[in-house]
């Protein structure tokens, strides 16, 4: 398909890198630009307006990215959020027609696609939503939150799922059946590959977001276990956020600099470098939909342990790793302990991975554009 003749999407998201968190929502980027390649791809991209107020000299727009700030009241009123966010998409009308989008996908389920449901009144496009998990699993449990998703979510023609766990939780608040795609993330081979041999036997690894509910002080607290057997173990820790500085006193506390590295956020290479050299990756999460982390350990030839919460157990066996309950220190322990006495099959972790691929994702959302 020529250049000119391709039709044009616009994405709605607060998910997509910005010049300050270039290393956002890394899953995003790459499902757009597969996309891209048959879809002119426009996106605009939400932004609160604290941060938007903390980078302003950054936000730049380019011929196919538009930045969006709006208004919010911390802590208060988060039903309102779709409604001022709405507000400041209005503006950007001007922008969207000239672009003359053929159609609209949101990607977070609450609110962001909440206001693009709202603001497709005035454009009536073709209409479709991708959710990935917390914008489903946390917000679903206000009532308030649940029924505007009820009401807004279902003018939508497709809504991707990352997980079936995902589809049955919009089932439950009344997002009609037929609207609702399973359609699993996917992973770039070119990044997350095996090695051909691993140096140690007690690496682990976390990536994501420092925040409660990724289960960050339940593994540094398992962790401190592990390490009173295996004292040569060590951990890497790959993200930011508000528990750093929390989780770096406890690593004082324990006398465990040498044995535990906060790396901060990291580009999608090195990640993929640090997942390829550990021996297990560990994701305690509270709730998740299906965390590319995952599937692109899998890749990475690495098993994993992860909590029993959201999508992962559709996407996690035994070939590949240990499922532990959510908020469980003790379990969590044992289960570290026994990774490093197990002996993992590298080829049934390949296979296993094979199924996740970012084309299939993407030619599954093509197939609904063009329908």
């Amino acid at each position: 398909m020529a250049a000119n003749s391709k039709k044009s999407l616009l994405v709605i998201t607060n998910l997509y890198p910005v010049p300050w968190a270039p290393n956002r929502a890394s899953f995003n980027k790459q499902q757009f630009d597969l996309i891209a390649k048959e879809y002119a791809v426009n996106i605009i991209i939400l932004l609160g307006w604290k941060e938007w107020l903390s980078h302003r000299h950054l936000c730049h727009s380019s011929e196919s990215i538009k930045y969006c700030p709006y208004f919010y009241i911390p802590k208060f009123g988060r039903r309102l959020v779709p409604l001022f966010q709405w507000l400041s998409l209005l503006f950007c009308l001007p922008w969207i027609k000239r672009k003359q989008p053929s159609a609209l996908l949101a990607s977070w389920g609450f609110p962001d696609a909440v206001a693009a449901s709202m603001l497709n009144s005035q454009l009536k496009l073709p209409f479709f939503i991708k959710v990935h998990g917390t914008d489903v699993n946390e917000n679903t449990a206000f009532t308030a939150r649940s029924s505007l998703m009820k009401k807004w979510l279902n003018r939508a023609r497709t809504i991707f799922c990352a997980s079936h766990a995902l589809a049955e939780r919009l089932q439950i608040i009344g997002i009609e059946s037929a609207r609702l795609k399973v359609n699993y993330n996917g992973v770039n081979p070119d990044i997350f590959y095996p090695l051909k041999q691993k140096a140690s036997s007690q690496h682990f690894i976390f990536v994501g977001s420092l925040i409660e509910t990724k289960g960050c002080n339940e593994l540094l607290s398992a962790f401190v276990e592990v390490q009173k057997i295996y004292s040569n173990a060590t951990l890497d820790i790959i993200g930011e956020g508000p528990l750093k500085g929390a989780l770096n006193e406890k690593v004082i506390q324990y006398e465990l600099n040498d044995q535990v590295r906060l790396l901060g956020s990291l580009p999608l290479n090195e990640v993929a470098e640090a997942v390829r050299a550990a021996n297990v990756l560990v994701l305690p999460s509270y709730r998740e939909g299906v965390p590319n982390v995952l599937l692109e350990s899998f890749a990475s030839a690495t098993p994993v342990i992860a909590t029993d919460v959201g999508g992962i157990p559709e996407v996690l066996n035994s070939d590949v790793g240990i499922m532990v309950p959510a908020k469980n220190e003790k379990k969590l322990a044992q289960a570290m302990i026994k990774f490093i006495e197990t002996r993992w099959s590298v080829d049934k972790i390949i296979n296993h991975a094979s199924q996740f691929n970012w084309q299939h994702n993407v030619n599954v959302v093509l197939k609904q554009l063009d329908d």
